[in-house]
């Protein structure tokens, strides 16, 4: 490297580590070294230890890139072919070096930010993935396939996580959000499907599975899943009520999010399928405030078949929720193989 000598070795070797291992950490640092390279005399001004940065970022990502060979199929089970040809994986080797940067409170912290942003910027340029320098990511991270996943600035990562593409890990604000934490926290071993949203300043548990397309805003605990129904809606009248999501608590069971739910006069109906309303007696209103309402429908409803209609009703305004009717299966807690 040009520049500058930047003499690396690891300095703990894994416990479990073989040849193998150990030739990937040598290929990692110098991903990281050839990457860094345009800015390194950038970086030696600043008064910052670019080989122990380079270091530190390799431990890390040579674990995160065994991680991603291990759990997707289509790496074909070799660190180098993910290494050379995956872009996912490059966006990880930059967050590893930059969030370095920015925390090891070396140098002028005012130039140390502005490089650790200028290399994040220009990672999400060549991979399609955003990660905010200050997030903080757990060990054996995988971002799949990548393209617009977003990631926010206090967002925190734990262990053994996976994301897929078009994910948002974000604020719940568009423009002008107040300072402080305003992003969420994911547990372990915490899988997130494709375009999914998770927003503001929540936590979602150890275990959990987002699928894809969800919009998470409130704590999700350990073990769970969250799925999105396809739902097709009919609005009309001025809208003084809004469904904007619908959550599968059990089987015939659901919850419907939205605004203004708990309006005086609402009229929740079980539409049948002729879309004549059924009987009180096939379905039943658990509980509603402002923001959901949770209704139980009955499996023996006369009439009901692969959809469930439900329409409120306020004030000259309408909203009817198709619900396909399926049943919910929760899996238990994800298998991972035993970390090295």
């Amino acid at each position: 490297m040009t520049g500058g000598s930047l003499s690396v070795v690891r300095d703990e070797p894994d416990c479990a580590g073989t040849d193998d291992l150990a030739t990937a950490y040598v290929e990692v640092v110098r991903a990281v070294e050839n990457w860094i390279e345009p800015r390194l005399p950038d970086l030696l001004g600043i008064g910052v230890d670019v080989a122990a940065l380079t270091r530190k970022a390799a431990d890390r990502a040579v674990d995160d890139l065994f991680a991603l060979v291990q759990r997707d199929p289509a790496g074909m089970g070799s660190w180098e072919y993910v290494l050379d040809s995956y872009a996912c994986f490059q966006a990880i080797l930059a967050h590893r070096f930059t969030h370095g940067l920015l925390t090891c409170g070396q140098g002028d912290p005012r130039r140390r930010r502005t490089m650790a942003r200028k290399l994040s910027e220009e990672a999400k340029v060549r991979t399609g993935v955003e990660i905010h320098p200050a997030a903080t990511i757990g060990p054996r991270f995988v971002v799949d396939h990548g393209i617009g996943t977003v990631i926010g600035e206090d967002v925190t990562i734990g262990a053994d996580c996976y994301v897929l593409q078009g994910v948002v890990l974000g604020a719940l604000g568009i423009a002008d959000n107040v300072a402080g934490r305003r992003h969420p926290r994911l547990g372990d071993r915490v899988q997130v499907g494709g375009f999914a949203r998770v927003l503001g300043p929540i936590s979602v548990g150890d275990d959990v599975t987002i699928g894809s397309h969800a919009l998470v805003r409130a704590d999700v605990p350990a073990g769970a899943q969250v799925v999105v129904l396809h739902q097709y809606q009919m609005v009309t009248g001025p809208r003084p009520i809004t469904v904007y999501g619908v959550e599968a608590l059990g089987e015939y069971r659901f919850r419907l999010h939205g605004t203004g739910l708990d309006r005086h006069g609402v009229e929740v109906d079980l539409l049948g399928p002729t879309h004549l309303p059924l009987a009180s007696g096939d379905w039943s209103v658990l509980q509603g405030n402002a923001k959901c309402i949770t209704v139980q429908i009955s499996p023996r409803a006369h009439g009901l078949r692969s959809v469930a209609h439900i329409r409120l009703r306020h004030a000259g305004s309408e909203v009817t929720v198709g619900i396909p009717l399926a049943k919910r299966h929760r899996k238990g807690p994800i298998r991972h193989p035993a970390s090295r």
